[in-house]
């Protein structure tokens, strides 16, 4: 008899592998679903290694027709172009402790950001300016979140000398194209203003344009925030939305098209401002819930790759205090599968320009029908890519480099479809694609009871050969993995046959 897997639907954690379909993995790490099926997953290289500093926060954004990354560390700011670092850091600047407490927003392609230890700044882009103080920004006040919309800044989360107010969001008055507001003091001939989110228990955590439309989330519940322009008390509406479903942390949330991803305390849900759908329940959600460090849960974060359209929520599991895996949604197909991070402070997409490569045409070596580059590619990049702050370096993602991870595929507690009999493996093969198949290598396993404690016994590991690969354990549930070694080619996994038989009931 044979079992025949085709997996295509990543893996599913939260339900008893040998429930499972023979669509679906026990666990996929470190691949991708992109191909339909279980790839491993490219290099990675370490990028923009001038600046002097750990990042606890990164933003990338062009401005004055350069390609910028800000590096946000803890206690100072740099600058990075090319190859070229600049410390733009607030005078004075205090020192952060968590990842979390950064928060930077976009206006006019301006960046803006808080600390909640420092009044919030913007960067003019000028190498030669320090970050500087936004204008009009009410004396001695604080706030733990900043965020862009429409012509606005909003400010959310407010420490002021009246007092602090979690619950409490500022925004400024309107501005003009290439600028930042002058005012954040509400008057007849500006559109300034503040609101109490006060139907709701809880802390505004963080905000985040939907459409038409801020999204301010607290940990249980979240406000729509929407633009009516009438003068003098209703520049602003704002209205509760949902009461059941609310934000982890800060960076827990991406907008994807129409809806926002958002990661509570206990699911990963899709919300279009009105409805909201899981798109962990039964797969990765009592997994997820498990897996957070409860006091280092602010420092979750997600990162949205909208070239291929996945997900990565990235959390810190117990002991740690920055995220050691993602668990990664691929949108396209609807499934999930990890990666392996190493305490990660913080991710985020963007255009990697950390060289000035030549910009002569003969000095171009790939083939014009193969080569994916832009021309003039140094200053703006060519695709976005994902960037991970990685201890003291930064490196980005999915780059044709040596620098690999070893990917895991693994099916635990087949049951050949009768779980009272006991079986004889002989034969296992591995079909798919891609020059590193022969670089796989193959273990098998079995075990007689799924409730006893007791764990897979694994036999050895042998390299795959491609007309299969003869080998034997015995028991009531098989398992099998598949990884490879340190080979950088790639490769897809489309099929595992295992082939055995009957050895009487158990």
């Amino acid at each position: 008899m044979k079992t025949r897997l085709r997996p295509v639907g990543g893996h599913i954690l939260d339900i008893e592998p040998a429930e499972l379909s023979d669509q679906v993995l026990s666990l996929a790490k470190n691949v991708h679903m992109r191909r339909g099926f279980p790839s491993r997953i490219r290099g990675r290289r370490s990028v923009y290694t001038t600046f002097p500093t750990i990042p606890y926060h990164l933003l990338n954004f062009t401005l004055n027709d350069f390609n910028w990354w800000l590096m946000f560390g803890a206690d100072n700011i740099y600058a990075l172009e090319t190859n070229n670092s600049y410390d733009v850091s607030i005078p004075a600047q205090s020192a952060i402790t968590n990842p979390y407490q950064w928060s930077s927003t976009l206006l006019n392609g301006i960046p803006c950001f808080t600390n909640g230890l420092n009044a919030p700044h913007y960067w003019t882009g000028d190498s030669g300016d320090d970050a500087l103080p936004l204008p009009g920004f009410p004396a001695t006040t604080l706030c733990k979140f900043i965020v862009a919309f429409r012509f606005h800044l909003f400010a959310l989360d407010i420490d002021s000398p009246s007092g602090v107010f979690n619950n409490l969001i500022l925004w400024s008055e309107a501005t003009e194209p290439g600028a930042v507001p002058q005012s954040w003091t509400p008057a007849a001939d500006n559109e300034a203003g503040s609101a109490f989110l006060a139907d709701s228990p809880g802390r505004c955590v963080a905000g985040v344009p939907l459409g038409t439309q801020l999204m301010i989330y607290k940990p249980t519940s979240f406000h729509a925030v929407e633009y009516a322009g009438q003068q003098p008390d209703n520049i602003f509406v704002v209205r509760p939305v949902v009461r059941s479903t609310g934000l982890i942390s800060p960076h827990a949330l991406k907008t994807i098209g129409v809806n926002q991803a958002v990661v509570g305390n206990e699911d990963v849900v899709l919300t279009d401002g009105i409805n909201i759908r899981s798109i962990a329940d039964n797969r990765i959600k009592q997994t997820l819930r498990n897996s957070i460090d409860e006091e280092n849960s602010q420092n979750v974060f997600t990162i949205y790759d909208d070239h291929a359209r996945e997900l990565w929520v990235c959390v810190p599991e117990p002991g740690s205090q920055f995220a050691t895996v993602a668990h990664i949604w691929d949108e396209r197909r609807d499934n999930w599968v990890s990666r392996d991070l190493n305490a990660v402070k913080y991710g985020t997409t963007g255009f990697v320009t950390d060289t000035a490569p030549s910009q002569v045409w003969d000095d171009d070596s790939q083939p014009w029908d193969s080569d994916l580059s832009v021309w003039n590619e140094a200053q703006q990049g060519g695709t976005q890519k994902v960037v991970l702050a990685e201890n003291a370096a930064v490196y980005v993602e999915d780059v044709p480099e040596t620098n690999i991870v070893n990917a895991v595929l693994q099916r635990l507690d087949l049951t050949f479809e009768d779980d009272e009999q006991r079986k004889v493996t002989s034969r296992v093969t591995v079909e798919g694609k891609g020059t590193g198949l022969s670089t796989l290598f193959i273990r098998m396993g079995a075990r007689n009871s799924t409730d006893d404690g007791s764990g897979v016994v694994w036999g050895p590991y042998v390299q795959r050969k491609a007309e299969g690969n003869e080998y034997e354990v015995a028991g009531r549930y098989i398992s099998v993995e598949v990884s490879n070694n340190t080979s950088a080619e790639p490769w897809t996994v489309t099929r595992i046959t295992i082939e055995a038989e009957n050895d009487g009931e158990f």
